[in-house]
């Protein structure tokens, strides 16, 4: 996973006042959000999720459809809040994770590192950032079952082998497990929490992004090499994820 911005560190407390808070849908960075203290009930998007001590919370940006509301349950509350922005591709639905206790000391590490703003405040956020997305992962990771993943690890494997082949084939790949297409979809999004088709065509921009830094191949080139059926796919492709065209991000 690769950041590519924190826009800002907030600690929010909460002390009486309504007990109804609503905020709008479309956010503009992605949150994680590390709750100290209090409980809420979060109604974002048609989910309803529970803030809990020690828990995070995970808000998707973008066009979200629906309300985003924060029903307050107990009088008191704080949390620190990271909005930041990434390239990479990220669940599409809010979500709460519990019993993360061994990430209060980061987030508060990195609330008073940004805070002070003192030189070099941006690249020690940055690293304290990336050591909870790591916590983070090894956490889920303990609490996905041994089963699901043996399940799905022989078409795993098949994809990371093959994602840039131009005849890439999702059906063998599932053949790897002896799965149905729709069955492995379902591990995978609960384990990786995107689809398989999203994940490859990640892996795809990926190694289009490493290929054109080098600056010997062509963009065509690259498209072929990153399996795409065509370069004016690819230039499509990338500027939606990336946000520039191919060759702007060679530039830049």
């Amino acid at each position: 996973m690769n950041i590519s911005e924190i826009y800002t560190v907030e600690m929010y407390g909460f002390r009486g006042g309504k007990k109804n808070k609503r905020y709008s849908a479309n956010l503009r960075s992605y949150e994680l959000v590390f709750f100290f203290s209090g409980e809420n009930i979060v109604h974002f998007s048609g989910a309803d999720l529970k803030d809990l001590p020690d828990c995070i919370r995970y808000l998707p940006k973008g066009e979200n459809k629906g309300e985003y509301r924060v029903e307050k349950i107990s009088d008191e509350s704080l949390c620190v809040d990271i909005f930041f922005d990434t390239d990479c591709e990220m669940p599409p639905n809010a979500l709460c994770i519990y019993n993360m206790c061994e990430l209060k000391p980061l987030f508060e590490k990195i609330h008073k590192v940004w805070s002070a703003k003192k030189p070099g405040y941006y690249t020690e956020s940055m690293s304290v950032f990336y050591e909870i997305i790591k916590k983070i992962k090894i956490h889920t990771e303990k609490y996905s079952t041994n089963e699901q993943r043996q399940k799905i690890f022989p078409s795993y494997q098949y994809m990371t082998e093959n994602f840039d082949k131009p005849d890439f084939d999702y059906k063998e790949m599932c053949v790897c497990s002896g799965l149905s297409y729709d069955y492995f979809k379902e591990l995978f999004i609960k384990k990786y929490g995107v689809s398989p088709v999203k994940y490859v065509t990640a892996l795809r921009i990926e190694k289009a992004k490493e290929l054109l830094i080098t600056g010997h191949y062509t963009v065509s080139e690259i498209a072929y090499e990153c399996g795409f059926e065509n370069v004016y796919y690819f230039s499509n492709v990338f500027k939606k994820i990336v946000g520039v065209s191919p060759t702007a991000y060679r530039k830049k």
